[in-house]
């Protein structure tokens, strides 16, 4: 399913490739999308690169972690995740069917 994000969108974290993610449930700012292999410049002047064999939507949210060798780590609010996994925080996600059926008029 798409959503047609776009950079500056909220979206809260519903799963992760591996389903033990830290961040899911957590609230995150779409900050741009990456194709593999694509780069940017972090807020905070930190160059990221899509590492991964997706693509994926670097976002932001304060507090974010990341799980590595040594447990949780920061990974300074940034992190990338696949857009099947974000779900939209505004009006506009409801399921089709529902829409249509609030359009109906009423008799």
């Amino acid at each position: 399913m798409s959503h047609q994000f776009k950079s500056g969108d909220l979206a809260l974290i519903a799963g992760s490739r591996t389903g033990a993610s830290p961040n899911i449930g957590r609230a995150v700012e779409l900050v741009i999308k990456l194709v593999p292999g694509q780069s940017f410049t972090t807020p905070s002047g930190r160059e990221a690169k899509n590492v991964s064999g997706y693509e994926a939507w670097a976002v932001h949210a304060d507090g974010a972690t990341a799980v590595g060798e040594g447990g949780r780590v920061d990974v300074g609010g940034i992190f990338l995740i696949q857009e099947r996994f974000l779900i939209p925080l505004r009006g506009d996600f409801e399921p089709e069917q529902q829409k249509a059926k609030e359009a109906e008029p009423c008799v």
